[in-house]
């Protein structure tokens, strides 16, 4: 899968750019003809590009290094090629709080909610082990199967390809991958909670949309590690989702508890989702391997002392040996029918209580 624009187009971008030279983050156009659609899905990456010998453009599989960059692209599944339409920089080594000159969530949100009449936004925030092309490619194709394409004209569903190909024994080189992930996050997160902040625009604006993200596997450790060092710059959390989901956690069980990361999720989100598979095989071999219990198969500690928002599913009973075949009870998000179909039924009655 590569890109279809020419690396000549890349060199012409000073005459495209939007930016503020004193600004936290530099936003710039790279194809300001960008258009979603039924065919298309959402994606940004902190991957590194790479401009190959035919002067198209694609995504490096492994990068060890922050890059303090996210692209903003599309995933046409009828072509099985991507555009590249905007890349935001973070110039600081903190996390972004300053005020964006150009903040494309904006247009995001008109052409998706305003044109297209959606209300329903997904954010999937995958593990690590798998390469560009499985994020995007294999990742994107297999949900749309497994959630029909119907959905994808109701609602949008973006993917963060985060992080670096990686054998999943290397554990420890995906934590620090998922650090750097963490860092790069932070620009969309901070892009998101400022549009969704502006009271002025959403005067003269529907705010009746529904946002909500999922993480997944070492996605999970990516969004502590945001949490924990947003919290060490005390940046104050904004209610800007209405769910978040965790699903096969490699978050520690004492996750929720006062002083963690995850302490105060209802200053950001309505309500969290912790789904636990006691059969998760990886998960199991990562705590006996590393002497720390996972969130994803033994569930959070405490859970009778857990507050009201915080919505726990043991889903050990609807784990088939399809599912324990094919992703050694990890990859159920993906492999398991039941939890598909629920999912399914989910997302289909929020969309039909959001519409006109």
């Amino acid at each position: 899968m590569k890109q279809s624009i020419k690396a000549a187009f890349l060199l012409s971008l000073a005459f495209l750019f939007v930016s503020n030279l004193h600004a936290q983050i530099e936003n710039t156009i790279l194809n300001a003809n960008a258009k979603a659609g039924e065919h298309k899905v959402p994606f940004f990456t902190n991957r590194p590009i790479v401009i190959e010998e035919d002067n198209t453009i694609s995504f490096k599989n492994s990068s060890t290094k922050k890059t303090n960059t996210l692209y903003f692209c599309n995933y046409n599944f009828d072509t099985d090629s991507i555009e590249v339409n905007y890349r935001a920089i973070n110039l600081s080594d903190k996390y972004p709080t300053e005020p964006i000159k150009h903040n494309l969530i904006y247009e995001i949100y008109e052409y998706a909610r305003l044109k297209r009449g959606i209300k329903d936004f997904y954010i999937v925030v995958g593990g690590y082990g798998k390469s560009f092309n499985k994020q995007i490619n294999s990742y994107m194709q297999r949900l749309k199967n497994k959630y029909c394409d119907e959905l994808f004209g109701k609602a949008s569903i973006t993917i963060y390809a985060w992080g670096t190909e990686e054998d999943a024994y290397q554990y420890y080189n995906a934590v620090r991958k998922s650090k750097n992930g963490a860092n790069d996050f932070a620009i969309f997160q901070h892009m998101l909670e400022e549009f969704i902040s502006d009271t002025e625009y959403f005067k003269t604006h529907p705010d009746d949309f529904k946002l909500n993200i999922m993480f997944s596997s070492m996605g999970n450790n990516l969004f502590k590690e945001y949490m924990e060092r947003r919290a060490q710059q005390g940046i104050p959390l904004k209610k800007v989702y209405n769910n978040i989901a965790f699903f096969g956690s490699v978050a520690p069980r004492n996750a929720f508890e006062k002083g963690k990361a995850f302490y105060n999720l209802d200053e950001l989100a309505d309500t969290v989702y912790v789904y636990v598979n006691s059969k998760d095989v990886l998960l199991k071999l990562s705590s006996i391997a590393h002497f720390k219990n996972r969130m994803g198969n033994k569930g959070p500690k405490n859970p009778d002392k857990l507050p009201g928002y915080i919505k726990i599913h043991d889903i050990k009973d609807i784990i088939t040996g399809k599912d324990m075949t094919a992703g050694l009870g990890h990859d159920y998000l993906l492999t398991n029918s039941v939890l598909q179909e629920e999912i399914l039924e989910n997302i289909e009655e929020r969309v039909k209580e959001n519409s006109p």
